[in-house]
Formats: structure tokens, sequence, C-alpha cells
């Protein structure tokens, strides 16, 4: 059996990072501790201290593994991540030669996959994996020498555990993340790639071909009573999409319930369909904390070139389900898609003022371009210039039209305050020409290798 260290990359302290339950790192480790491997989570929130001391470096190791969930920092003020990874892993490098050392360096996780060539050849790693690792690294493990140097990346695949192992997560691990303020964890209900066609969503290159695998609900069941038992009292379903197959959405609600574990609330991302009134009936009775929509647009025509599958009839028909019933409702709105103008900022707007209710609104600007996606091949742009934080062309307006048309209600100060960095760090991007067969659909300049990534503004 193989000693392991796996390294949360997420937890490093950089400028704009707020760590956050590396979940996928634990169920990578869940996996190799279920296969009688030896291993150790690193991460810097449990033990700030580890950054600077690399004795656990040096440690006899077979394999370290490193994720990586972001390359961008969430403010506009900041570099990206992936020079601070550089600098990590060179010291981690040279800690290793220092103590003759030689164990499988291996990278992976969503950020990862989405640049996996790029930060292979950056981070010189023996071996990454592109998508779910469970069983990719039990697959590394079982053959070491044969990853050794290599520089390349293996696909994902399926893990069998999934659907029969009880995921628990070490007690301090949790502990650490409940003094975080609003601290919130992350549970996996399903595996399946999402069925929609979001041209700016890169969730089904990440999550691999998965045609469909649903937790059993004693496994789920099981995995909430241990993070309420660890203090922890807000859940995230990661699901791309919760209540894609609305059957099953049903019985997870309904086992929420069910449980009736004080104090515990929950959210995920939802379509507004299917969302039919005895869903919502069901969530109107499980504490759910809000309903998160994205149409990100409420303009039909941009939504359209945006790939949704609903329109703002759906969304109206989920927002009155959603107050008849009680539930607190979220609703994404993302200014700055592809074909986005004067008309559909002014059409978004006046959906929002007349329609949504306070505190209902989350806005952002500005589409991140990732690789593998529909954006990233309408602009027909190498991913190696995807590394550095890239946007999606929007009129130099766009800022202008918004504090004009939007109520003031949904403009507080931070959110004012976050509003004007944003329009500062439009101002200082690079841009490159729009592809000329693109010209009639969305402005002419394209913001490219910006200073930081989408800002939410709430």
């Amino acid at each position: 059996m193989a000693r392991v260290a796996l390294v949360n990359m997420a937890s490093l302290p950089m400028p704009g990072n707020e760590p956050i339950f590396p979940i996928g790192l634990r169920c990578v480790q869940d996996a190799l501790n279920h296969s009688g491997h030896h291993t150790r989570l690193i991460d810097f929130a449990e033990d700030p201290s580890a950054v600077d001391d690399l004795s656990w470096v040096t440690e006899p190791w077979d394999a370290i593994g490193f994720t990586i969930r972001n390359i961008d920092p969430i403010d506009l003020s900041c570099d990206g991540h992936v020079q601070h990874y550089e600098n990590f892993l060179n010291r981690v490098r040279q800690a290793l030669d220092d103590a003759d050392r030689s164990p499988l360096l291996v990278g992976g996780g969503p950020g990862y996959s989405l640049f996996a060539d790029q930060l292979l050849a950056r981070l010189r790693f023996d071996v990454g994996v592109v998508g779910p690792g469970e069983q990719a690294m039990l697959d590394i493990l079982a053959d070491l020498d044969r990853y050794r140097g290599t520089g390349k990346n293996i696909t994902g695949r399926r893990y069998d555990g999934f659907v029969t192992n009880v995921l628990q997560h070490p007690k301090s691990l949790m502990e650490t993340y409940t003094r975080f303020e609003g601290a919130m964890i992350g549970v996996e209900t399903r595996r399946k790639t999402c069925y929609q066609g979001c041209v700016y969503c890169p969730y089904a290159y990440i999550s691999g071909d998965n045609s469909g695998e649903l937790k059993p609900l004693d496994l789920i069941a099981s995995e909430l009573r241990s993070i309420h038992a660890s203090g922890i009292r807000r859940v995230f379903f990661t699901d791309g999409i919760f209540n894609s197959e609305l059957r099953y959405a049903k019985e997870v609600v309904q086992l929420i319930t069910e449980l009736n574990l004080p104090g515990l609330t929950w959210s995920a991302y939802f379509t507004p369909k299917p969302f039919d009134d005895e869903f919502a009936e069901l969530l109107s009775r499980s504490n759910v904390e809000f309903v998160v929509i994205s149409p990100d647009s409420l303009d039909d025509r941009v939504m359209k070139l945006l790939g949704k599958t609903f329109d703002t009839r759906h969304v109206d028909r989920c927002l009155e389900r959603c107050r008849r019933h009680g539930i607190p409702a979220r609703v994404n709105i993302v200014f700055g898609a592809p074909g986005e103008d004067r008309e559909s900022v002014r059409n978004s707007t006046q959906y929002i003022n007349s329609k949504l209710e306070d505190g209902e609104l989350v806005m952002h600007v500005g589409y991140r371009v990732l690789p593998q996606t529909g954006m990233a091949r309408q602009l027909n742009m190498p991913d190696d210039d995807l590394v550095g934080p890239t946007f999606y062309p929007f009129h130099s307006d766009l800022f202008s039209w918004i504090i004009q048309d939007l109520d003031s209600r949904f403009m507080p100060t931070k959110v004012l305050i976050n509003f004007m960095a944003a329009r500062s760090a439009s101002k200082r991007m690079t841009k490159v020409p729009l592809p000329a067969e693109l010209q009639e659909a969305a402005p002419t300049e394209f913001p490219y290798l910006a200073l930081s990534r989408q800002l939410p503004l709430v």
C-alpha cells in the first residue's frame, strides 16, 4: 500500500482567495483510505504553519497529490493564482531535492482539469488527472513507475465507491471550516453530465462522461448527520442543477425534511423547469435557505444566445411558485453576455425592477472565458491564451447603462463600491479585436488578459 499526501492548494494563502471545504480532495482521500492506502490531507486553513514549514514534504511519501480548484481569485484587484501555485511547487521541489526524496507528483481538481495541458507544463507534475480523481488516483498508485516522469494527463473515470461508501469527513477538518463566517460544506448527490449547453459553462468537461449516478439516499443521510454533528449548519448541494431529475430531487428534499436536523439549512443551483407545485411544497418544508436560479440574463434573445433551455416565462413561474410557498430565491444575472446591447440591458433591468424583491438579485458583470466551452470556441482562442483571466467582449458603456436603469434599491453602498471597482478594472483590460464573423452580434473589443475574474457584486 502507498503513502500519499494530498494537498489542498485552494487553501494556500493568496490575494483574493477564500478557502472552501475541500470536498473533491476528501472524496479522493476517502477512496484511497477504503483501498488500504495511508493518506494525509494537507490543508493550510487547518494547519497554517504547513505553508512555510515544509517538513511534511520530506516524509517518505510514495506520491503527493495537489488539487487546484480555481485559477483566478474573486477580487478584481488581484492577479490570477497560477504564479502562486508555481512558486509553492518550486519550494516543494527544492525541499524534496534537499532531502533526496522523489515521490510521484500528481495534479488534479476542477481548475486543473480546465487547463490541464498548460498547468502540467508550468507546474511540472509527473502526471495529471482530468475529471473525477478517485479511480484515476487508485490506478496511478497501482503502478507508480508507469507514470513517473511521463508529463502526461490521464482522464478520470467512474468510481464505484461513489454509490457504496459513506463519506464522513475528519472532525478536525470540519471544525476548522466552522470557524469561517457563514461556514458551508458541499454535498454531492449525483454524478451526471449537465444536460444544458450554456456557452460559458465548463461543468460537462470537468465532470467527464458520467451518464448518471445517483447517490443512494441512505448514504446522503449518513453524510448529512455527520456534517450536522460537526457543528456545520449550512449545506450546498454541488450538483450542476439540483432539480435536473425532478423525481430524485424530490426524494432528496423529502429526506432532508425527515432527518429533521435542528438548524440545518441548505441550498443548491436550480433550473426554473422542471419546477412544479409539488416540488415547491416539498421545498417549503425542508428549511431550504434559498433557491438559486441562474437565467444569467432576463432578455429572451440573450438567454437563447447563452444556450438556456428556458426563457423569462419559466423564470416567472418559478418565482411565483417560490413566493406562493414562502421559499426564498436568489436570481443570478451576469451582464455582458454574447449579443448584450443597450436594449437587452434595458429588458433585464426592467424585469429586475418590476419583478424581483429586495435581496433576490445577485449581479455580476463579465463572462470569464474558459477552455472547452462554446464561448471559447466562438472566439477561437488558444487555451494557452485563456490561462490569464479573460473575458468575453462587452460594450464600454455597459456599466453606465446598468447604473442608469437599475433601481437604487439593488445598488446599496457595498454593491456600488464593488461595481465602481469592476468598471475601473475593465478599463485596464487589454483589448484585442473580436473575430470578424462575430462583430455583428457583439461589441468589437475583447477584454483580454484582464486583471481578474468575474466580480460578484452582491
